[in-house]
């Protein structure tokens, strides 16, 4: 059987140039694929190409069209079909699609990539790519194809059984007619959902859940990279499954009457509802906060860093299209160009040096969300990897650590912005900032096999009289003869640096005066009693936080050192401080906490353009013939005590410190 698939497909492809005229890129063509009507289902399905622009200079009307949004499953080409009355051959999910989209008595105009584009050449399908935003912000709307044949993970090779696919597409409309009727808010459904085991809300039966998550969970389509561009732009959308349809109006309505919305709940969530009613939209809610920003009035920003963290979990057979599948969704004049011929690593490269000059600054290294657990893979394998300054965009959520930090401008280690555009050293992948180096880490003492509370790593670091005296230890660095001190016992900035000096994720802000005055007392005393867990303030969230099942903080942008009520003392449980972080010493008395990999050797530094400190290593191994300065690799951002607002460069203007090029690799 293999081997006919594999045959039909040279066939259908040597017919290419017949099916395929050469698009003009100055016009910005696209082809447009008519496809013709039948009266049976079994009809063979023939279809036509044509081509239009869609920026037509002579004054004409644009082109009218409906685009398909569909998961193509795996490559296996073995359907055929008629275009231009020439052989083709499509995927099963795609003629299963056509199928069902075909009128009975006129002709359907719509645009679908796997057709519309010559996908064995690599130019205009480069071209063609970078034609997307236009191509469905410009459709009449966009049918998001519901496919019941294809699996839940997207490299699976196997459909449904063709006997099982009549019980899965009536499971699809049934859970579209539930969802419309919920949000038309249709008396009679309501009624059969009224909770009788509550004062008001509605119980959604097991079955009537099963069918919802027929819709909005099993479907393949929901995790694939590509289509969330393509329901994002569309000016309008349908989810359509055989002859049921479902408009995204509905979902958007639904979605934005948050006490509606929040009174559903389900069966197995009865004391804790609210997560699982929710899961089921999780990434509903994340395409129509795309869409919303699209809608509103005035300038649309739809920044870089926010798209490619957004649609992160979504899944593509090429990790180049982590990027090139999104930037469609990009407002910002990034300068990234579309090009298959370049290799991941270039890529990626080359996008982390984009959101380095849209930002002026190094927030992707100071606060990258696609750090993993251990580290960027140069740690492990310098010669296999990327530079350890590229952000490893591929890197799924659940192997990586939150950033240090979650709003942005609360520490202002070094200077706000850095040199743009980030110049390049002399050897390739070679990122050339300036920096200022505070200090070497010194031997790490904790054993990486044991568990430690914070009294056990005190007395790896301090005498052991340090709890009793705290007033004879004073934290007091040195930089080049230079002691610099505010008079703070060591026990105060340990425990400060343990917490970060900040509140507790996720409504962080710095530790005011009057707050560390309190917190002091109460911490010494819980290190005394060697207790399991410190303390510090946590902002209460009533008064701030949607109570909605998609609860959410104002975001990192919110400013909640302007807040002056609602604070509490809150346990910081001890598993959540040395679960990702570690605490360090340098040579020279810095208190650092940096995450567990980091070594004795590593260097402290701060660099123009990071909010908070970086913690680097030497490149021993890198060949540095084209380079007369030291190469360092990426460890990870770090909370340095006393050095968090400037004062790296404050230490540069009086002397005892030195401003220096940091070449990274």
């Amino acid at each position: 059987m293999a081997e006919h698939v594999d045959q039909e497909v040279m066939e259908s492809r040597s017919n290419d140039a017949k099916v395929y005229k050469q698009l003009d890129p100055t016009r910005q063509e696209i082809r447009l694929l008519t496809l013709h009507p039948a009266t049976e289902e079994s009809d063979q399905i023939c279809c036509s190409l044509s081509h239009a622009a869609l920026n037509p200079a002579d004054g004409s009307a644009p082109p009218v069209y409906e685009a398909l949004s569909y998961v193509w499953g795996e490559p296996v080409f073995s359907e055929p079909i008629l275009l231009n009355e020439q052989k083709f051959l499509i995927t099963p999910s795609l003629k299963y699609a056509l199928s069902y989209l075909r009128y009975r008595t006129k002709p359907r105009v719509l645009w679908v990539d796997a057709v519309c584009i010559n996908q064995s050449d690599m130019e205009e399908r480069n071209q063609q790519v970078a034609l997307m935003r236009d191509i469905y912000s410009r459709c009449e709307r966009d049918i998001a194809w519901i496919d019941p044949m294809i699996g839940r993970s997207f490299k699976t090779s196997h459909l449904v059984d063709p006997a099982v696919r009549p019980e899965v597409e009536e499971a699809i409309k049934e859970g579209m007619e539930v969802m419309h009727n919920i949000t038309a808010k249709n008396p009679k459904t309501l009624k059969q959902l009224q909770n009788t085991h509550e004062t008001d809300g509605y119980l959604l039966e097991y079955s009537t859940q099963g069918h919802l998550r027929s819709v909005f969970v099993t479907p393949t389509i929901w995790k694939r990279l590509w289509v969330m561009q393509e329901l994002s732009l569309a000016p309008r959308l349908t989810l359509v499954c055989k002859d049921a349809e479902l408009d995204w109006d509905y979902l958007s309505a639904l979605l934005k009457d948050e006490p509606y919305f929040d009174a559903f709940h389900m069966y197995r969530s009865h004391s804790d509802n609210h997560p699982l009613w929710g899961e089921i939209f999780v990434t509903v809610k994340l395409i129509e906060d795309q869409r919303r920003l699209f809608r509103e009035a005035g300038q649309v920003h739809s920044g870089l860093m926010d798209v490619l963290t957004r649609f992160r979990e979504m899944e593509s057979t090429d990790p180049r299209d982590k990027i090139f599948g999104l930037l469609g969704l990009v407002t910002e004049d990034h300068g990234i160009h579309i090009d298959y011929t370049k290799s991941v690593g270039e890529l990626y490269q080359e996008t982390t040096m984009a959101l380095i000059n849209l930002a002026g600054n190094l927030d992707i290294l100071c606060q990258n969300p696609f750090e993993g657990v251990a580290g960027h893979k140069a740690l492990q394998q310098a010669e296999q990897s990327m530079p350890s300054w590229v952000a490893e965009f591929d890197a799924k959520h659940r192997y990586c650590v939150a950033p240090i930090f979650a709003q942005r401008e609360i520490f202002n280690a070094g200077l706000k912005h850095c040199k743009t555009p980030c110049p390049l050293g002399n050897g390739k992948g070679t990122l050339a900032l300036r920096g200022t180096i505070l200090g070497t880490i010194k031997p790490i003492l904790q054993d990486p096999s044991q568990e430690y509370l914070a009294k056990g790593i005190m007395d790896l670091y301090f005498d052991q009289e340090i709890a009793s005296t705290a007033s004879e230890h004073i934290y007091a660095p040195s930089f080049n003869g230079k002691t610099v001190s505010s008079g703070e016992t060591c026990i105060r900035a340990f425990w400060r640096t343990l917490v970060k000096d900040c509140t507790i994720p996720p409504r962080m802000r710095r530790l005011r005066e009057k707050e560390i005055e309190i917190l002091d007392v109460t911490n010494q005393e819980r290190l005394r009693e060697e207790e399991i867990n410190l303390f510090s303030f946590r902002i209460a969230s009533d008064k701030y936080d949607s109570h909605s099942v998609y609860s959410y903080n104002l975001g990192e942008r919110f400013d909640y050192g302007e807040l002056d009520d609602g604070s509490h003392t809150t346990e910081v449980r001890n598993d959540t401080i040395m679960g990702e972080f570690m605490f360090t010493m340098t040579e020279n008395g810095l208190f650092v906490l940096g995450r567990r990999h980091v070594r004795e050797g590593d260097v402290v530094v701060v660099l123009d353009g990071g909010k908070v400190p970086m913690i680097l290593r030497k490149a021993e191994d890198k060949a540095v013939e084209e380079e007369s300065e030291d190469l360092y690799r990426v460890v990870c951002a770090a909370y340095v005590h006393g050095f968090m607002d400037g004062e790296a460069e404050v230490g540069v203007e009086e002397g005892w410190l030195k401003k220096q090029d940091i070449l990274l690799v």
